[in-house]
This record gives structure tokens, C-alpha cells and sequence, in this order.
């Protein structure tokens, strides 16, 4: 050791801790202590140099990077809890202790309510039926009616309701006129029961007695002394099939036609069971089956034009064919029970044939 050194060697340990001091003195007595065991000695000193790959360079730029991240990642500092103390969540736990008792509660609330209200509603007189109207008759009272459909006032609505076409069925067969009914709730506990009746399409003559016929051929079992309005008058039918038959050929005749037809009588023979006998506001008769009524009567006019220019009141026969005659001298035109089946009339020269 140089001169040099020493003073330098002096300084320094001037500068040292007294700790200091005694740790190099310990180390001097015991210079083994200071040699790094074999197994604590790292990696690097334990590598020759002949070992060294070529690559050195390349890893040592890893480790250096490795420590510049390791420098650049700040320390973790030391907290409490990760989701706060017992105290800051404490808040927390009693929100949302409360909000699970008030959906609870509610629940519980509920599942009582429901079956109290609807006990409270049975019992009180808000269901129980209040009134009956009747909605869209034009013939047949709404007492009667309401008579006929014997819903129970002062009973419970929603039975009856439930049974409601019970109730129609019961009305339309004891009402003829009634074609539908439907019930439906007017309020909280009233009914109203909208009604749909049958057209009056004419009148069966009976007796000097009038009854009127519906859309659906039945005949009404009541008498009035006269026919209302412009509608065909029917005599001798029986059954609603031919009465049908005979108003659906009757609405295809055109308005001139139909305004000219004062009766219609069911008269048949042994070799036509379908034949009509129909009496003419102008005072003439037409002879017609109830199949071909609605092609042959729209011939009418131009027949009548001809024997209108004859100055002639008599028979257009349209059974076969279209001819028409005057009536026998004995016979008036206005006499109702003429024979039609009279072979001995004499035929005028005015005929028509049908293309």
C-alpha cells in the first residue's frame, strides 16, 4: 500500500460510524465470514467466462430493462380493506338491509290486500246487478224484453254474466222477432242487452186478418185489421220454406214491378204445385210458378202495354210460355175467387215469347 493510499485509507475512516469501525475490526479477525457461501452466490459468478454465450449483451439489456420497470412500478402502499372498513360500509348494510324489508313487506302487503278487496267487493253491493236496459228494439218493448230475459236485480252480476247466452237463447225462443242479443256491462254493475230484430217483410192474410212475415219466413201469431207501409200481401202459404221462396223471387223483380203487386196468393193445381196467383194494383192477375216469378213478371210491363192499347183487364199466364186474355164475362176482376184453372176462357190474340 502506497503512502499515498494510507491518508486517504485515514480520512475514510474518520468518516465512519463507530458501528462501522467495529464491523471492519470483526471482519479483520475473521476474514472467512466475509467470503459468500457457494449456494448464496449468484448465477453470474458461477458462470465462466467460457460459458458466456455471444448473445451477453442481449440479456444484458433485459435485466437492465427489467430493473427500469421494476423502478417505474410504484410501491404498493399499505391500506385497510379493499371494500372500506366495517364503519365506512356499516351505511351501506342498513340501505340495503332496508330496501330487502320494504320488498317484503310490500309483498306481504299485497299477497293480503288482493284477496281482502276482492272480499270486500263480493260483499258489497257493487256486485250485485242494478239495472237492465235494452238498447236498439224498434217493435218490441223493452219491458217485455227485459221480462223474457229474467236476469235477477239484486243478484250477483258475475254469475249471471258468465251464463249471459243462457239468458239470449231463452229470449230469442220465446221472442220471434229477436234475430241476436248480446249482453255487455253499462257501468260497474249494470247490463246493457243490445238488440237485433228481424225485418218485417210482409203480411199472410188470413180471415180479413193481417200477420206479419220477418226476413226468416216465420209469421207473427198477432192480427192487426190492415197492412202498414208498401209491403206484399201473402195468402194460402203455410210453411216459412215457400214463404222464403217466394220473397227471395219477389225482391228480384224490379221497382216498377214490385210497386205494381198488391197480393200474392198460393194457388196450386194437380200438375203445378208450385203456382202463384198474383193480383196487380192495375186490375189484372198473373200466373207464375214460384221458380220462374222473377224472370217471367219483369216481361209484365210490355204485356200489359198491349193489352192496355186493346182496352183489355184480364189473365197474363206466364205457366207456359207468356199469353194473356181478358176475363169471362161472368167473372168479375175484382171477384178474388175466379178459377184459375178455367179451360174455357177464350185466348186474345196479344201473346209473348219468352227468348
Amino acid at each position: 500500500m502506497s503512502d499515498q493510499d494510507k491518508p486517504k485509507r485515514s480520512e475514510e475512516t474518520k468518516k465512519l460510524t463507530p458501528w462501522q469501525l467495529a464491523n471492519q475490526e470483526y471482519l479483520k479477525q475473521h476474514p472467512r465470514e466475509t467470503e459468500i457461501p457457494p449456494e448464496s452466490k449468484p448465477d453470474e459468478d458461477l458462470i465462466s467466462d467460457e460459458e458466456i454465450p455471444e448473445n451477453t449483451e442481449n440479456q444484458s439489456e433485459k435485466l437492465q430493462d427489467k430493473e427500469e420497470i421494476k423502478e417505474e412500478i410504484p410501491e404498493r402502499k399499505i391500506k385497510g380493506p379493499v371494500n372500506g372498513s366495517f364503519l365506512e360500509r356499516l351505511p351501506n348494510i342498513r340501505q340495503e338491509r332496508n330496501k330487502r324489508l320494504y320488498r317484503r313487506s310490500t309483498i306481504l302487503i299485497t299477497i293480503f290486500i288482493i284477496p281482502a278487496l276482492i272480499l270486500l267487493y263480493y260483499v258489497s253491493p257493487l256486485s250485485r246487478l242494478s239495472e237492465v236496459t235494452i238498447d236498439g228494439n224498434e217493435e218490441i218493448p223493452s219491458e217485455e224484453i227485459i221480462e223474457k230475459l229474467d236476469f235477477s236485480i239484486g243478484y250477483n252480476l258475475w254469475s249471471q254474466y258468465i251464463h249471459r247466452e243462457e239468458y239470449v237463447a231463452r229470449l230469442k225462443k220465446q221472442e220471434l222477432r229477436i234475430e241476436d242479443a248480446s249482453v255487455h256491462f253499462d257501468g260497474i254493475n249494470r247490463f246493457v242487452v243490445n238488440v237485433k230484430e228481424y225485418e218485417e217483410v210482409a203480411y199472410l192474410e188470413h180471415d180479413n186478418q193481417y200477420s206479419p212475415i220477418l226476413a226468416n219466413g216465420r209469421v207473427i201469431p198477432t192480427n192487426i185489421e190492415k197492412a202498414q207501409g208498401s209491403l206484399p200481401i201473402l195468402e194460402g202459404f203455410t210453411g216459412p220454406k215457400r214463404i222464403l221462396a217466394v220473397l227471395k223471387q219477389y225482391n228480384k223483380l224490379s221497382e216498377e214491378v214490385r210497386q205494381g203487386v198488391s197480393q200474392i196468393k198460393y194457388a196450386p193445381t194437380e200438375e203445378n204445385k208450385s203456382l202463384l196467383q198474383i193480383f196487380m194494383n192495375d186490375g189484372n192477375q198473373v200466373l207464375v210458378p214460384i221458380p220462374e216469378m222473377a224472370q217471367k213478371m219483369n216481361y209484365y210491363p210490355q204485356v200489359v202495354e198491349e193489352m192496355n192499347a186493346q182496352e183489355m183487364k184480364g189473365i197474363v199466364d206466364m205457366e207456359a210460355g207468356i199469353y194473356s186474355y181478358s176475363y169471362p164475362e161472368e167473372t168479375s176482376s175484382d171477384n178474388t175467387e175466379q178459377s184459375i184453372t178455367e179451360n174455357t176462357t177464350e185466348e186474345t190474340s196479344s201473346s209473348l215469347e219468352i227468348d
